[in-house]
Parts: C-alpha cells; structure tokens; sequence
C-alpha cells in the first residue's frame, strides 16, 4: 500500500510540475546554503588539524605560561613562567626538552660608530633544531654562516634586520649585557635569511616570540642563564615523550610537577587544541548554518501553501477516493508523502549544490590565501541528516493541508465545484 501511495503522490507532483519545481526551488536554495557552510566548516577543522598535527606530532606536547584557555595568572594572555628544565628532563616519559626564553638585553656593537641600544634577546635550546624541526621551521642562513653547535655558549645568531642596524657580520663580537654586572662578548656565527627571502619560516616559535625574526639576538639556551640567571622568563617549552608513553599522561605529570615547583603553566597536547579547534569550527558553522536555515523556513512556508493548494484542486478527487473505500489515515498518507517528497526532491538538488558550492569555496580560499593548504572534507553522514530532514520538513509542512484533506466530509467534498 505504501508503494501505491508512493505512485499516486507522484503522480501529483508530475501532473504539477511548474508549481512543484517553484516550490522545491525554495527547499534546495535552503539546503544548499546549509550543506555547503556546513562543509566548508569540515574542511576549515580539517585542515587547522592537519596542520597543528604535522607541527605537533603524535609524541610531542607543549607548555606555555598561564591558562592557555583562560588567559595567565595576571588576567591576560599566556605570560612567561620559571622553568626547572632538568625536573621536567626527569620525569617519566619524557625523552627531549627543548624552552625558548625572551629578555631585553643591553647590546654594544663592534662598530664604534653604532650606539648601544636595549634589544630582544632570544635564548633557544640546541634540541629546536633536532628534535622540534617542525615547530621551528627551516632556519635558512645568509652564506657563510651557520646555527649553533651543541655546548656553545659565547655564539648568536641575528635576525637579518637587527644585523644590519647594528653594522656587523659573521665573525663580528656583540657586548650583550644582562643582570647586574653579567655581560658577554659573543661572535656573530650566522644570520638569518630576511623574512621576505625565507617566506616558509612561518615558524612556531616565531610565532611565540615577542619581537619580528628579523629584529631578535639568537643565543643559546645556557647563555641566558650566564646573563641573567635561573630561568624566571621562559615563554615556550617543547617536550618530546618516549615511544609507547601516552602524551596527555605525560603531560598531566609535567603540568603537575611544575606546578609544585611553583610554575604557574599549563600543558597543551595535540588532543587539547584539536578539541578546541572543534568546538569553535563547529559553534561558527552550526551559527552560519542556523542564518542560512531561516531560508529552510521560507521554503516549508512554500510547501505548505503548494499543499492547500493541491486539496482545494483535488478536493473532488479526495471525495471520490473516500467513497470507494478510502479511510482517513490513506488520504493523510498520500498527501504526506507528496509534501515530503518535494522536500526530498529540494534536500537531493541542495545537497548536490551545496556540496559543488563548498568545492568552488574551498579552492577559492585556498587561491586567496598563502600559508593555508585548504582540504576539501566532507561528513558522509551530513548528506544523509540533510536527505532525511529534507523529506520531515517537507512532511511537517504538508502536515496541516494533509489533516485538512483527511478531514473532508464524502458528501462536500464529491459536491466541491
């Protein structure tokens, strides 16, 4: 019987193909402005996880100062922190350990006629070049310099910008001084490619830094200890853990034993930024998608009006069925099922534009955009919901008419003119 029905709903829609396809259009202009934001939200997650992946890794973890999630201990944005680099060395789990320290040193050129002047001083372990290459990017050097060697102390490396301010070159000496009366003299060993030259330096710890790569003294991580102490000023730990050690596990250890050690930070795995990634992709699409829904709105009012419509036109043809044995539940199914087939019909066609329409998206954004290599994602079962809730908003709209139609006494409506 449902099959039967299914051919006489058809059969309507057929009989009325202007007036349905004027009516579907108002379905799929919905759906498709739904399905493609929904999927451009997909792609949009996929893509940031993709690329926090091959930064992070599967095995790696971070630790910045403060909430990460809900500002630093002061009230605003991740803030520096101490670092006891060899009891977060020991723990458990962990294999490498590599911090970045930022500070504000008093700088004396080699060039007698270049002024001393306070700049930022960057100290770096040794393990961001070995063990962390994918937070730290490709250091490209000017020829005839090079990066640090392990153990190195009286060494830097400047930013191309600050190299030239400061008059020097590889082999040159800068007087960097620190607290009190700690200062070193230090050989300029490299300096880096201009960030104009090196355009794939979009490096993680760059990113982190207080001042431009151009503009920053490179030195290593033991020399900020020999200018100005202890480490009360470290503003990003990588931490690498050892095969078979669940990273959040060795996180939470991290996190914890800092923290007794007064550490005011918070460890960020993989899992933590992905979630975060998530929630937002999925609040800004589920938002834009809710604005595009309104249109689904318009559209249901459509069938809606297609559907009186259509009892009024077949009101005769309703007292016909009715009088050879036709019961009310048949008479609803039928027009149910014609409204929720035009639904159907609108959910098919806006699936199928709103999925073309987040392709053009996609390559469009990826067209306009340097830095972002936009992956096209789509989720199998959002085609499936949008097919389904297509064909119940189109029932849900018909619900009234078809109510009206079932209702119709035999004798008026086999009158109805």
């Amino acid at each position: 019987m449902f099959f039967e029905f299914l051919r006489l709903a058809g059969q309507s829609i057929l009989h009325r193909r202007l007036r349905s396809w004027l009516t579907v259009i108002g379905v799929f202009i919905g759906i498709t402005a739904v399905v493609a934001l929904m999927t451009l939200g997909f792609s949009f997650e996929r893509t940031i996880n993709e690329q926090v992946a091959g930064v992070f890794g599967a095995d790696s973890f971070m630790i910045v100062g403060g909430d990460m999630f809900g500002g630093g201990p002061h009230g605003g944005d991740a803030d520096e922190y101490a670092l006891d680099l060899e009891a977060l060395k020991a723990i458990e789990g962990v294999r490498a350990v590599a911090a970045v320290r930022q500070r504000t040193g008093f700088i004396q050129s080699s060039d007698p006629s270049v002024p001393a002047a306070f700049m930022p001083v960057r100290g770096l372990s040794y393990e961001l070049m070995t063990e962390f290459e994918s937070f730290v990017g490709e250091l490209g050097v000017q020829e005839g310099g090079r990066l640090f060697d392990p153990g190195e102390t009286a060494v830097t490396v400047l930013g191309a910008g600050i190299a030239e301010r400061l008059g020097v070159r590889v082999g040159d000496t800068l007087l960097v001084a620190g607290d009190g009366s700690n200062e070193l003299n230090l050989e300029v060993v490299g300096i880096l490619l201009p960030t104009d030259e090196d355009p794939e330096d979009d490096s993680f710890v760059s990113g982190m830094s207080q001042s431009a790569e151009d503009d920053t003294i490179n030195v290593p991580y033991d020399t900020m200890d020999l200018l100005w102490g202890p480490a009360e000023d470290v503003v990003l730990t990588l931490v690498r853990t050892e095969p078979d050690y669940d990273v959040d596990e060795v996180a939470d250890r991290a996190e914890e034993t800092l923290t007794d050690r007064g550490s005011e930070i918070t460890a960020v795995t993989y899992t933590d930024l992905s979630d975060i990634i998530g929630t937002m992709t999925t609040a800004i699409s589920g938002f834009l998608a809710g604005i595009a829904g309104i249109s689904l709105l318009v559209g249901a009012v459509g069938v809606m009006n297609t559907m009186f419509t259509s009892v009024l036109e077949r009101t005769k043809e309703i007292g016909v069925m009715k009088a050879v044995g036709a019961k009310n539940s048949h008479v609803l199914s039928i027009f149910l099922i014609e409204s929720g087939l035009m639904g159907l019909v609108g959910g098919v066609v806006g699936s199928a534009l709103g999925v073309g329409a987040s392709i053009l998206g996609v390559s469009l954004i990826d067209s306009l955009t340097t830095g972002l290599d936009m992956v096209w994602a789509l989720d199998p079962l959002l085609i499936v919901y949008t097919l389904v809730g297509s064909f119940a908003l189109g029932a849900f709209a018909g619900l009234w008419p078809a109510w009206r139609a079932a209702r119709l006494p035999v004798v008026d409506a086999l009158r109805y003119e």
